[in-house]
Order: C-alpha cells, then sequence, then structure tokens
C-alpha cells in the first residue's frame, strides 16, 4: 500500500495516511486493534488546544484514525 506524506504537518507533526476507502481491510482491521488495544493520550499542536487522541502502537510506528483517515508515525526511540 502506498501512503501519503501529511506535507501540512511536516515540521510539527509529520506522519503519513491513507484513506478508509483505499484500504478498507487494513482500515478496519487497526481500527478494531485501536478501540482494543490502544491508549489514550493528549495531543496538541503548537497555538492549539490539545485534545484528546486513542492510539495503537505497532513495531516502530503510532496509529490513529481520524473519521476516514487512518494515520501513522514513526516513534521515537531514544
Amino acid at each position: 500500500m502506498k501512503w501519503t506524506f501529511a506535507k501540512t504537518y511536516a515540521k510539527t507533526a509529520p506522519h503519513e495516511w491513507i484513506l478508509q476507502e483505499k484500504e478498507l481491510e487494513l482500515f478496519r482491521y487497526i481500527k478494531k486493534m485501536i478501540h482494543g488495544h490502544g491508549v489514550w493520550e493528549d495531543f496538541a499542536m503548537p497555538g492549539k488546544k490539545p485534545y484528546r487522541v486513542k492510539y495503537w502502537y505497532r513495531g516502530r510506528y503510532k496509529y490513529w484514525i481520524i473519521m476516514n483517515i487512518l494515520n501513522r508515525a514513526k516513534i521515537k526511540i531514544s
């Protein structure tokens, strides 16, 4: 599958995304994993009000869904 890099957030929150319609099976699977095994965390963009997002961590990535968009970002390992 081809993930699209989110250019708008390249500096503030680099991540990739795919549309539900393009990868329906993957979207459903990860949505199930997020709901069953995800963790709630605060997310805040600079200058914006923080909000809660449920992430599922798998391998080198964390995944989350906003409406019909599946997102993933590399986990920063220190």
